[in-house]
């Protein structure tokens, strides 16, 4: 009995170190993986953001990493400019494809316009409309339908949006800026061949928004086309107010 508990003893103290040896070897093990993950984020945070990107037609562009609402001021004034310059520049053209068989060139067709409440805009205004947040796009596109004269589907008139000044964006709040603008509708027709005038002088604020892709570019039409490039630079029209020019020369 006696050398049964001496032998239980000495089980006892020979296990005791090795437990302790485990133990200090899996903390070691453990401390190294914490100080790998630790090189691993300093290195991924301290490396260099990609400034270039290929596109899937093999092309490289410059790229710079901003926030989700970030967009630069050349970007917000020229998105404005763009998306009403397109909608007030009226004609009875637009593009068309080869196979299509209306009247004209196989590129260039007559435009049938689209009807808006009891009247009509161009398809190009049309098109440009998507620019606009829902629920301020059909208000907005009556207004752009009483301005549209009908000669402009005969031919017999066109348009051009004639912009003067267009001020830097003015920050509203993360991912909204107002842009003011000062322009000139003139209207080009057999009454007034040297264009008639209408003032055009509005507050556009501007929305970011997640940017669209076309999913299918090879199968899309022109409409279609121009519809994806309106949105493509993740922005959005929510609002066109009146521009208090008295205000702003102040």
């Amino acid at each position: 009995m006696q050398l049964l508990k001496q032998k239980q003893r000495f089980d006892s103290s020979d296990i005791l170190p090795l437990f302790a040896l485990g133990t200090l070897g899996l903390q070691v093990l453990l401390l190294l993986i914490s100080v790998g993950s630790v090189i691993s984020l300093w290195a991924i945070a301290h490396k260099p953001a990609p400034a270039m990107v290929q596109l899937l037609d093999g092309h490289s562009v410059a790229m710079e990493p901003v926030d989700t609402n970030q967009r630069s001021p050349a970007t917000i004034r020229q998105f404005t400019k763009d998306s009403l310059g397109l909608m007030f520049t009226w004609n009875s053209k637009i593009q068309g494809n080869k196979d299509d068989a209306n009247q004209g060139s196989p590129d260039t067709l007559k435009d049938p316009g689209v009807s808006v409440g009891t009247g009509r805009i161009t398809t190009s205004s049309w098109q440009s409309s998507f620019a606009l947040r829902e629920d301020f796009r059909n208000s907005f596109l009556e207004q752009v339908a009483k301005l549209t004269p009908s000669d402009i589907f005969s031919g017999n008139a066109q348009s051009v949006l004639s912009f003067e000044s267009i001020s830097q964006p003015r920050l509203i709040k993360p991912g909204e800026w107002q842009v003011d603008l000062v322009a000139n509708l003139l209207i080009f027709d057999s009454s007034h061949p040297q264009g008639n005038a209408i003032p055009f002088n509005k507050s556009v604020f501007v929305t970011a928004i997640e940017p669209t892709t076309d999913p299918l570019p090879e199968q899309s039409s022109p409409i279609q086309r121009a519809v994806y490039h309106v949105q493509a630079n993740g922005l959005q029209i929510r609002e066109i107010r009146d521009l208090d020019i008295e205000q702003l020369n102040h």
